[in-house]
């Protein structure tokens, strides 16, 4: 949840300046980890810690849950740094264990509780607290966008969080959701066009756009 959206194609240059500054320290820190480096990883750890919980949050649905596997997340990257090597991009990378990670939790809580096999799809919820608005939105627009955004296809949510909650390319929620490149441009166009088609589009990426911002001063 850092960085403002200002369309849905395009990113401001301070924006694309930012991003990239932020992929070129995280790739120093991890450089610096495999080196053993600790304060480089705590560095890391500090960084990507908020944006991870929150994800987890939305997976998990439940906040214990959701610090406790952040934590082990970090105890088993910087237990397995060696094997895992030289990272190109951290932040995508720290995403997408975690979430293979959550999927097994889910899994193994569903296979005893259900005794069978079955695939199990994380389902993000968008709390009304975190979709902010400017107060001359109506209240009850707010409240619909809120309800719109939670009644998309478990998958279309998750790619919209990503997209616009935690700045990730198309390319990076792919590996993170384990899809191809065209289905998460496929996921996120159909969640736009249910927005346009409800004429909250415009209220969500003023949303987003509030949301990053505040973010981004605290």
């Amino acid at each position: 949840m850092r960085v403002v959206m200002r369309s849905t194609n395009t990113k401001s240059l301070a924006g694309l300046m930012e991003s990239r500054s932020e992929t070129e320290q995280l790739r120093q820190w991890w450089t610096d980890t495999l080196a053993g480096n600790t304060e480089a990883f705590n560095d890391i750890h500090k960084a990507l810690f908020d944006g991870l919980y929150y994800y987890a949050s939305k997976l998990l649905n439940d906040n214990g849950l959701a610090d406790d596997a952040v934590q082990e997340l970090f105890v088993k990257v910087w237990t397995k740094r060696t094997s895992i090597g030289n990272l190109e991009k951290v932040k995508p990378y720290f995403f997408t264990v975690l979430r293979r990670q959550i999927l097994n939790q889910l899994r193994s809580l569903k296979l005893r509780e259900l005794k069978i096999k079955m695939s199990v799809e994380p389902d993000i919820c968008f709390s009304i607290e975190e979709i902010i608005v400017e107060k001359e939105t109506e209240e009850s627009l707010h409240t619909k966008l809120t309800a719109l955004l939670n009644e998309l296809p478990a998958r279309q949510k998750e790619a919209i969080y990503l997209r616009y909650y935690e700045d990730m390319e198309y390319k990076q929620i792919a590996e993170i959701m384990n899809v191809n490149y065209q289905s998460v441009l496929n996921l996120i166009q159909k969640a736009l066009n249910k927005l346009r088609s409800e004429q909250l589009l415009s209220v969500f990426l003023a949303a987003v756009f509030i949301t990053n911002k505040l973010n981004k001063l605290n």
